[in-house]
This record gives structure tokens, sequence and C-alpha cells, in this order.
């Protein structure tokens, strides 16, 4: 079976240091050829927003979509892997499985509960479910509520942060990146009993300075929103993931992750290349 993810996972080295924009290259003895130098961790983090929400397409993925996702994901010979044992293995150097995978979803829409979860738990993939404090705390329309949230922690599913109020962070001041970090760990000690040690950037924007105000914050890695594999190599605070949405070509007889829209009706899956990111 060929695709999308099957790719990435064999070319990982080539684009795992993409995010600092730069190949380690090392030589072999006596012929001067130099190759990649591979990562000893390597993986691929799929990103997800909603589902089977039409009216927001661009952060939507169909339940069709979804799950040809799922079913390429089991039947195509990877390992799907919790982000917290991904990340582990980025800092401690150690080595994943050949092809491995990880699944996050941003911003805790009540769908991800009512309709992905329960296809992810019956397969048995592990799922981190990122978090802003804010809406939850304020019963806005279409998120999660705590109870809920609580029992997809219950279920195993990992619970990163987002922050407190979502903002545009590199537009707001250092000490405001601080305190909004800090009150969104406040909120999660007081419902789940513990804060998060993961964290994604809202709308996947960061800068160098907030590197250094999330780790202040307590926390162990960062993922962006720009597309690439990650490896040992890549600044633990900027990983990448893979952002999907419906607006994707889905094929239904294949049901598979591919890397083009196919001129013969057989459309395939591929990575989002642009989104309005939330």
């Amino acid at each position: 079976m060929g695709g999308w993810l099957k790719r990435l996972a064999r070319n990982a080295v080539l684009v795992a240091g993409a995010a600092n924009a730069a190949l380690l290259l090392t030589a072999f003895p006596g012929n001067g050829t130099a190759v990649a130098a591979e990562p000893r961790t390597k993986a691929v983090v799929i990103m997800y927003h909603r589902f089977d929400e039409g009216d927001f397409p661009t952060t939507n993925v169909t339940m069709e979509q979804f799950r040809a996702h799922v079913a390429e994901l089991k039947s195509g010979g990877y390992h799907v892997l919790s982000l917290p044992k991904i990340v582990a293995a980025l800092r401690d150097g150690e080595p994943l499985p050949e092809k491995a995978v990880g699944l996050s979803v941003d911003d805790a829409y009540v769908s991800v509960i009512d309709k992905a979860w329960p296809i992810l738990k019956e397969a048995g993939f592990p799922l981190t479910v990122f978090v802003a404090t804010d809406p939850i705390d304020q019963g806005t329309p279409r998120y999660m509520s705590w109870d809920q949230i609580r029992q997809l922690a219950a279920d195993g599913v990992s619970i990163g942060s987002q922050t407190k109020s979502h903002p545009h962070m590199a537009d707001i001041s250092l000490a405001a990146r601080l305190a909004d970090l800090m009150a969104s760990n406040q909120r999660f000690e007081a419902e789940l009993g513990r804060a998060p040690d993961l964290f994604a950037y809202p709308y996947g924007e960061t800068d160098l300075a907030t590197f250094d105000v999330v780790k202040k914050a307590g926390f162990v890695a960062g993922f962006g929103q720009h597309s690439g594999a990650i490896g040992s190599d890549d600044n633990i605070y900027y990983l990448a993931r893979f952002a999907m949405n419906e607006t994707l070509c889905v094929s239904e007889a294949e049901g598979a992750l591919g890397g083009e829209c196919a001129t013969d009706g057989g459309a395939r899956l591929h990575p989002s290349r642009s989104q309005n990111r939330q």
C-alpha cells in the first residue's frame, strides 16, 4: 500500500530538520559523498480540529475522511504512539519504531468526544487534545465541558495546553504571555488535578521569546502548525504537525491516504497546504 504517510515515514530524515531550515550532513569515508545524517528519533504528527462540522471546512474533516485516515493507519504498518511517548523519546534520544505517528486535536471542540474519540478508542489509537481553558470555562458553544475533558482523560487521552485565552502570542507582552499560561495551568490543576506538560501554540504562531516563556511555564515541548516530520535534532519547542481538513481530495474507492489528486477518478487525500489556523 502506498500513500502519503508511508512516504513521510520513509523520507522523514529528509524533512525532520525542516523547522530549523537545515539538514545535517555526514560523509562516507573514502568517496566524498555527502548524505543526510539520520536523526536517532523520528515521527510524524497529525493535527485535527473539528469532525463532521461542515460549516467550518478549513478546520473540519468529514467522517468519511477520518475513517479513511484511521483505516490507513490500521492497515499500513504504522505505529500510532502517544505524543507523550514521542516527546519523551525525542528528549532522551531513544529510538522509535519505523513509521511512528502521533495524533493530536486542537481546541477541544465537542465533536472530538462525540465523533472522533469513539473511532480512535475502538482502533486502540492514543490521542492528545490541546485545550484553551477560557472557552471551556465560559461554556462556549461547540466546545467540550470540563466533565467531558475529564472523561477523555479517564479514557487515557492526554490533555495538553493551548493557553487560557487563545491569543496571538507574539502580539502581547512577554509578561502577558507568561501570565496567560500560568492562569491556564491553574485551571487545569483545579479541574484535572495537574497542569499539562505539552503545549500547542494558538494559530501555530510563536517566536524565539515565546519558546522561553513556554519553557518557563513548565512545558517540556511545544507544537506548531507547520508541516514536516519531527526528529531528535529539531527544536523541542517548535515541533511540526501535518494539518488535515475537508478541503483535501477524498477517495470513496480507495479509503486510504495518498499524495495528490488522481486524474483517473481515484482522488487521494493529502495534507493541507493552507488553512485558517486556529
